[in-house]
């Protein structure tokens, strides 16, 4: 309206100052219906070009998009041969004309750098959706030892690594537990030193910071100990969830899309592939080609903080 009124002269409604803006948007980007229908051409394609990709479409009975599944070829063979075996998993909002859920499954780098292994798209983070993204991601990744998943403490998800991934460990991101924290209990003591007994690696330091807890609060001691020590903290978790405790690295991809996530759904996994995937691995295997030691920059740096604070 703002554009019209000072480069024309016009004044138009709300109404038909959207409609033009969405008629434009349409003849770049085409239409959503169009969209879908390219899909499956665009899997095919992309399966083609990218040996050893898996891609996967449900429809209804009546041939309706249901879900989505992407996963790249060079995404899954690193994966399973150089990656840490801890994913975070996450779903974000998708904000074209018939929205829907992104279900994302990524981990990090050597260089502690988001690694993102699939992709996913369904119509909301309910059961049904959570276990066809897990089914799917089960057959891209297959069996590994010692997987780790870390998500936030949806019911949905926590079912469906149950019954998909059962051999697999389950731990809770550190910072919904503490936004829950914040909401119920007000006291910033206890905050801290929740955030502290989290990342002890010693079952007798953690004991010692949970006593200092239940002295603060006891409250804020038994939400905690509701909660599962072993989902949040790292001394009692059974499997090696490394430096990974939160689930930022999903977070980061979501904020890096959230302009994206507007577009219609074949342009949208178009943008992940070429804006991010590929950007991503290009510039790293251009970094990482100019290395000259056997750690990579992120690791030799925490390396020699460590020997500093070891003098």
């Amino acid at each position: 309206m703002e554009d019209m009124r000072e480069d024309m002269g016009v004044s138009i409604s709300y109404v038909k100052a959207w409609r033009a803006r969405e008629h434009a948007l349409e003849l770049v980007r085409g239409s959503p219906e169009e969209s879908y229908e390219m899909l499956p051409s665009y899997c095919a394609m992309l399966e083609a070009k990218n040996p050893g990709t898996i891609t996967h479409i449900e429809t209804d009975s009546n041939n309706h998009f249901m879900y989505f599944f992407m996963s790249l070829g060079p995404c899954i063979r690193e994966f399973r041969t150089v990656i840490r075996a801890v994913i975070a998993l996450d779903g974000t909002f998708l904000k074209g004309k018939y929205h829907g859920t992104l279900f994302v499954a990524t981990c990090k780098d050597g260089n502690n750098q988001t690694y993102p292994v699939a992709f996913g798209v369904g119509d909301s983070e309910n059961d049904a959706s959570w276990n066809w993204f897990f089914t799917k991601l089960r057959g891209a990744i297959g069996d590994i030892n010692d997987l780790v998943f870390i998500s936030d403490r949806h019911e949905s998800i926590r079912k469906a690594i149950s019954t998909i991934f059962q051999d697999a460990h389950h731990g809770a991101c550190i910072f919904h537990i503490s936004q829950n924290l914040k909401n119920h209990f007000k006291h910033e003591r206890a905050h801290s030193l929740y955030f502290r007994a989290t990342k002890a690696y010693l079952v007798h330091e953690f004991d010692r910071l949970m006593v200092q807890i239940f002295n603060v609060d006891s409250k804020v001691g038994d939400y905690l100990n509701a909660a599962g020590y072993e989902k949040w903290a790292r001394a009692h978790f059974n499997g090696k969830r490394y430096n990974l405790m939160t689930t930022n690295i999903d977070e980061c991809l979501n904020s890096i899309t959230r302009d994206a996530r507007k577009l219609p759904i074949t342009n949208f996994m178009e943008y992940l592939r070429m804006n991010i995937l590929q950007k991503w691995f290009h510039d790293r295997q251009t970094e990482a080609a100019k290395m000259d030691s056997h750690l990579t920059e992120w690791a030799d740096n925490l390396v020699q903080e460590n020997n500093k604070k070891g003098l």
